[in-house]
Parts: structure tokens; sequence; C-alpha cells
């Protein structure tokens, strides 16, 4: 079946692999609950054309990702699995079409080396199943790089190719924003200065890519400049060089934070690739070869040099180091080298205890306080005491991968076929699968768990609620936070004053003006006439004197958060 039908086993494979239990877990914040939000509010609102999160506009990201995610909640509710499915069809279609290029451009071989090694590395995996918006983001790039690359091989130039690499691109750009454009332009311009500057392109081929390219996001952009003029776009676009000139606060790392990231976190394939990333080859199809080069040091190199360094935004290498693994493991026909042999036996060692060592704690009362009085932060200790339902067994999983590194990467990799490799990688994304539904759900109750059990107690209930002192977007998706409603003493209060302020336009607010009323809408949940009960949620580390206010009594305190409820 593996050769009849290589897609139809692709396909299954991977929908066993991505679809079950994607439901399993809650949504993490930030990310994974504001981009389902957004999706949530499109639902709620009707509004498709603009983005809000609380109902408020929201610039940071375009909209093509939260009509899939509407798409799915429409079919299947607002919930966890719809908001992860899309990654899981995204998972499915990028498995298929690295096998299709990879057999295409080069042989069966190397594509099936490619597939496994990008479904067999945690995090090329992992995202697959999350609900954010990289992985689309990630397959559109590839996809018009590819057709720039049959572009510029073909001796006689077909435009089709700049019309399909614009069409993908503007997609891109609709689905996360224009460094997209940023990101082929460099990986060109870079192909060409290997070429010593010989265009590959025509002129007309150029002003395809650039039309096609535009029109898409346009499309989406046109209607709201026609009817709401230029300030929704102008913050759009300040807002994505603001990422690249200012760092977003805790998001400020090092320059050698990417680098590290794909090493240990895109394991194994950047071990089994590292030896490729810099070595030349006389291989069957070096112009793709050298693209692929290129799209993985612009991407590096780039989100390296920004002051905001998030882990999603190195996820575009995992493509072309999968690629590289791939094509070096067809060059040696899938024999390591010693060095890297033990590089991942040594963190598959480490991997295993961690998977081990996490339940163990987890379960043992008596190691688990040694850790808490080691720790001086009393939010992590608070997270680490949110009553968990570990059975003492999940240590298993540990073991199960210790065993899997043992027989695929010390006994079976001594055959010369590559079978070990093979087996561990089939096995590590078995092995992601199966923590999943196992370990995931119990970690999450630590780090969010109560917090959002104590939202969705609130669903249905007619309520004010906020945090303070740090962001969040849970309260608004799992208490399902209704729009506002111009009757809500709230609403009143807010109009009151940014009239008496100059404030004219709610849906046109400067970052000042939102913060100045943010700041009026706290003050009016402590002292003003409210009509309906209100929650305030804060950290543990930071309550600001609410224990004391007589007007509020604490209603939840556990896992690090405090809630306290002021009755109207």
């Amino acid at each position: 079946m593996l050769k009849k039908y290589p897609h139809l086993s692709i396909t299954l494979f991977a929908s066993l692999l991505f679809i079950p239990f994607l439901g399993s877990v809650h949504l993490f914040d930030w990310d994974e609950i504001n981009f389902a939000e957004a999706a949530r509010e499109m639902i709620e609102s009707g509004n498709y054309s603009r983005v809000q999160i609380n109902f408020e506009p929201f610039w940071e990201k375009p909209p093509m990702f939260f009509w899939m995610q509407a798409g799915c909640m429409k079919l299947f509710g607002i919930n966890e699995f719809a908001a992860r499915l899309p990654n899981a069809i995204c998972g499915i279609l990028t498995l298929n079409f690295l096998f299709y290029y990879g057999k295409k451009l080069f042989d069966s071989t190397l594509a099936w080396w490619w597939v496994l090694l990008f479904v067999g590395s945690f995090t090329p995996h992992l995202y697959f199943k999350s609900g954010i918006i990289d992985p689309w983001y990630n397959l559109l790039i590839f996809g018009a790089i590819v057709q720039l690359y049959l572009g510029s091989c073909q001796s006689i130039k077909n435009i089709n190719n700049y019309i399909f690499a614009g069409i993908l691109l503007g997609m891109a750009i609709l689905t996360k924003g224009p460094v997209a454009i940023l990101i082929v332009a460099l990986s060109g311009f870079a192909y060409m200065a290997m070429q010593k500057f010989e265009p590959f392109f025509r002129w007309r081929d150029l002003a395809t890519l650039i039309f096609s390219t535009l029109l898409v996001p346009l499309l989406w952009l046109l209607p709201d400049l026609i009817n709401n003029g230029f300030w929704f776009t102008n913050e759009f676009l300040n807002y994505q060089l603001d990422l690249f000139l200012n760092p977003v606060a805790s998001h400020g790392q090092p320059w050698f934070y990417h680098p590290l990231v794909l090493l240990t976190a895109c394991f194994p394939a950047a071990i089994v690739a590292l030896p490729f990333l810099f070595k030349t080859s006389n291989s069957q199809n070096p112009s793709f070869l050298l693209w692929m080069k290129l799209m993985f040091w612009v991407v590096l190199i780039l989100f390296s040099m920004v002051t905001t360094k998030i882990v999603h935004y190195s996820s575009l290498c995992y493509i072309p180091l999968a690629f590289l693994g791939a094509f070096g493991l067809q060059q040696t026909k899938g024999i390591l080298k010693s060095w890297q042999t033990l590089t991942l036996v040594f963190l598959g060692l480490l991997y295993s205890l961690v998977f081990m060592l996490i339940p163990l704690l987890g379960s043992n009362s008596a190691l688990k306080n040694k850790l808490i009085h080691a720790i001086n932060d009393p939010f992590v200790n608070e997270n680490l005491r949110a009553p968990t339902p570990w059975h003492g067994h999940e240590w298993v999983i540990g073991l199960a991968f210790l065993l899997l590194t043992i027989i695929g990467l010390l006994w079976l990799n001594r055959k010369s076929d590559g079978l070990g490799l093979k087996v561990f990688l089939v096995g590590n994304a078995l092995f992601l699968l199966m923590i999943n539904f196992s370990l995931m759900p119990k970690i999450e109750n630590h780090l969010q768990g109560p917090i959002i059990n104590f939202y969705k107690s609130l669903v249905g209930k007619n309520i004010y609620i906020e945090t303070v002192g740090f962001k969040s977007y849970a309260h608004y998706y799992y208490t399902q936070k209704p729009a506002p409603n111009k009757n809500d003493a709230l609403s009143k209060a807010v109009h009151e004053y940014s009239t008496t302020h100059g404030i004219k336009s709610k849906s046109k607010l400067s970052q000042s003006e939102r913060d100045e009323i943010n700041g009026f809408k706290m003050q009016w949940f402590l002292n003003g006439k409210i009509d309906k009960p209100v929650y305030l949620v804060y950290k543990i580390t930071n309550t600001e004197g609410m224990d004391t206010m007589k007007s509020f009594k604490m209603v939840m305190n556990s896992g690090g958060f405090k809630v306290f409820k002021r009755s109207h």
C-alpha cells in the first residue's frame, strides 16, 4: 500500500496522528485562546471582515485563519476540537505536499525520509495539534517558494508559476501578515546573489508575481478602506513594523534563541540535518537544494535579528530542515554519523528522563513539596499545587520513549538501510499522539486548569469579568462573553466618559485612548454603580489590596489565581 498508494497511506496515517484527542486539552493562553476567541467573536457578532477581541478592533492579525476556525466552529461547535481542526487538516496536506515534491524533484526514498523526519520530530508534529496560525502560514510560504523554484529552473518560462506563487504568498499575508513578502523576497534575492545576480525571471514575471500577491489581501482590505478609511489598515501595518523594532513583553530573547530552540525542540530532524546546512553537494537537483538552504538561513537569521523572539517565528525552518535531513539520509543510505547517533541518543535519554520525572513529581507529594520549597515563586508554587489526577503510573510513558530510543537508535540503527531511524521516527510520531491524551491534560491543568474551569462555570451568566495586572484572553473565550449591550450600565458609563473627554469613535481608538478607557473601566468596576456582578481576576503575586476591599468577596483561590466578586 505504501508504494502503490503513498498519498492515501500518508493521509490515513496523518489523520490518525493529528485528529484524535484534539479536544482533550483546554486551549492555551495566550495564542491559542486569542485566535479561537477572534473566531468565536466573528460568529457572535456576525462581522467576518474585521478581526475583533473583546468586540474591539484587533489589528495584530489578518482574518484568514480565523475564517477557517469559524467555519469549523459552525460545524462542530465552539470548542477546542474545532479551534484546532484547521491545523490537523494542514498537517495532512503538508505531509502530502512534502512527499509529492520530494518524489517529483528527487525520488521516493527522499520523499519518505522528508515525511518521516517532519512527522517524527517534536515541534513540527505538535504544531499540527495546536490552534495557532503558523502551520498554515508556513505551508503557504513554502508553496510560494516552490513555485518560484519551478519558475527559476525552466528554460522556457511559464508565467503560471508566478501567478501561483503570488496567490500563495497573498494567502500567507492574509493568514499572518506582510512579513511573508520579506521572507520570500530575501530568499529570492539570496538565490540571485548565489547566481551572480543573474535574474531567474523576466520583468513581466515579476510584475505578475507582485500583482497576484497584492490581489489576495486587497480583496480583504479594500472594502474596509472604502467603508472605514485607512485607520484599521494603518494600525495593522504599524503593528507588524513594531514587532520588528521593539520587543514584546517577555519575548526579548538573546540572539541564539532560535538556533537553540531548533536544535532541542525540532528533535531529531535538526540533528540529522545539521551536517548538510553548510555542505555543498553535486545532487541531482542542486537548484532546489539551494532554495531550501537559503529559505532556512533567511528565516533563522531574520528572526534572530528582530527584537521580538517567539518560538513560532522560526517554525518556518522546519520544512527546509527536514528536507536537508532527508537529502542527507538519501545520500548516506540512511546511515548516520557516529556523533549524530550519540547526540540523538543523549537527547533521547534526556527527554526520557523528563517524561518520567514530570509524572513522578505530580504523583509524589514528598517530591512535589521539595520542589515547591526550592522554587521562590508563589505563582509557580500554586501551579504545582493545583489539584491534578496523577495516578502514579504515567512515568511509563517516559520508559516507553527510553525503550524507543534504545531500540531504534542503538540496536536497529546498525542496519545499513536506516531501519532503526525509521522505527524511531514512526514510534516518536505515535508517542506524541500518546502524550496528547495522557500527559498534556495534566500538565495543562497545573498551568491553567483551575482558572479555566472557574471561567467555564460562569458561562451563560450575566456578568462583567476582567483580568487585572496580567494579559489574558481566557476569560473572554471560556465564559463565552457576549457582545456588549448598549443598555448595560458599563456601556452607558463608557459612552458618557468618552463624550466628556472628546473620544469620538469607539471603533477607531488610538492605543492611548484605549488605555485611558480601560483605566476608567477598572475604576468603574471598583467603585461605579454596577448593574450586574463584577468578577476581577488576579495572579496571587499581585492582588493590589483586594483582600481588604469590603465591596469584594474572594470566590476563588487556586492554581495561582484569585478571583474577587462584587455583587450589585
